[in-house]
């Protein structure tokens, strides 16, 4: 199996977040000049729009750093926490599963932990067909059949 790192789509992330950016402090501004509001209620306003503003930048930062390698049947998540490592035998269980959006997920179930993938991982396809081939290969139990109407 071939080496391959997937990445997480930043968009639907970023353009809500550069909307807000934006259109806040002309909001803002708009209603400070027309209401004359007093400068306690501009203070609080501003530190608000800071305090989002960071929350935003870190939230943009852990997805920028955020992907997924799968090389040999190991599958390596990767942020700016740090990697985690996860072999074929920690897996115990691989959920799929479409949302109402008619989006598909995964679930990975190990010991500790569960892994939820989504189609904000690019390319997705690509991705559910390396874990398809894991889950294949290592005898992982999965509703992978009954998901796609093979039974």
């Amino acid at each position: 199996m071939d080496r391959h790192e997937y990445y997480y789509r930043m968009k639907p992330l970023v353009m809500p977040g550069l909307v807000y950016l934006i259109l806040y402090p002309l909001l803002v501004g708009g209603a400070s000049y027309f209401l004359n509001l007093p400068q306690f209620y501009l203070t609080l306003l501003s530190g608000i729009y800071l305090f989002s503003a960071l929350i935003i930048l870190f939230i943009w930062l852990t997805a920028k750093t955020r992907r997924i390698v799968v090389d040999d049947g190991v599958i390596i998540f990767s942020s700016m926490f740090g990697k985690t490592i996860v072999e074929p035998q920690d897996i115990r269980k691989a959920s799929f599963a479409w949302t109402k959006n008619n989006e598909e997920i995964v679930l990975l179930k190990t010991g500790k932990r569960k892994y939820y993938l989504s189609d904000l991982y690019f390319p997705f396809n690509e991705l559910l067909t390396d874990l398809e081939e894991i889950i294949a290969a290592y005898n992982i139990r999965s509703n992978l059949n009954s998901h796609y109407g093979l039974n």
